[in-house]
């Protein structure tokens, strides 16, 4: 449940006008969870306002509005706090359940509720089923260099040890990943969006994908920095029935997408992340 006067701040100024008039002011607004976890993912949350007023309570007596086509957006800032709240509230009632590894991650890399099972640190298994998504790249918090993080492999004691010792190029990379089992496609852009190297299927237009790729990446981070949750590193999302994956290595994006209902091999994706990164150690 949310103020719809808070909600309101951005709004053009007829609706607002509309909510005084129809004594709204004091309203509250029962956003449906999934709906908003699905808008989140996306980087934005607007609905129309005849929707948003479906969803008003006490309900309007207003029955019809001019504005009923006119699409809100609602501020990030005073959705999500209550949604992640929520979530959290509902990881405490989950004590001693398996949290199932197809739940989406809606910020990747920000710390698990502590109500997860521990894990403890073993030698992998090669019939061990692996997780979904453990293996994430990522920067380090002083120096920028990028390193692999994978809670499933026992590090040594050297503190120089690195998972990666080699580099490769770009068209070796997406042709690397578009050969493993659940990758449709690969390619390699940056920040302006051109064109560095691509695996495509023919109907796809690779120019438009990689022009695209800094938009979604850049609003994405842009909610992260929003939420005071840090820099964003890489990202996966659905469309469809398609899995998307998107790291930024340094100044540069590689992404890797799969087949309809095909979980993506993110272990190996972002081990090539990986060796894109040309920094000296």
């Amino acid at each position: 449940m949310v103020g719809l006067i808070s909600l309101a701040e951005s709004w053009p100024e007829a609706v607002r006008q509309e909510l005084v008039q129809a004594n709204l002011v004091d309203a509250k607004v029962a956003l449906p969870a999934e709906v908003i976890e699905r808008a989140l993912k996306q980087g934005r949350i607007a609905f129309t306002w005849k929707t948003l007023r479906s969803w008003i309570k006490p309900v309007p007596t207003l029955p019809v509005s001019a504005h009923d086509n006119t699409v809100l957006e609602l501020p990030l800032k005073v959705v999500a706090p209550p949604f992640l709240a929520r979530q959290k509230e509902a990881g405490k009632l989950q004590k001693k359940v398996v949290v199932d590894d197809e739940i989406p991650n809606l910020f990747f890399g920000f710390p698990q509720p502590e109500t997860a099972s521990p894990r403890v640190a073993a030698a992998p298994s090669p019939t061990a089923p692996k997780p979904a998504d453990t293996n994430y790249y990522v920067w380090d918090d002083t120096s920028d260099r990028a390193r692999i993080q994978d809670d499933e492999v026992k590090r040594g004691p050297s503190a120089g040890t690195r998972f990666v010792a080699k580099y490769a190029t770009p068209n070796e990379i997406v042709s690397r990943a578009a050969a493993l089992d659940g990758v449709a496609g690969s390619l390699i852009a940056l920040p302006d969006g051109l064109m560095v190297a691509s695996r495509l299927p023919s109907d796809l237009n690779g120019d438009t994908l990689a022009a695209f790729l800094p938009q979604i990446f850049g609003k994405i981070n842009q909610c992260t920095k929003e939420l005071r949750m840090g820099e964003l590193n890489n990202v996966n999302f659905t469309v469809g029935t398609i899995p998307w994956k998107i790291f930024r290595v340094n100044s540069i994006f590689f992404a890797a997408f799969g087949r309809a209902r095909e979980p993506l091999p993110t272990a190996q994706l972002a081990a090539l992340a990986a060796e894109l990164d040309h920094k000296p150690k």
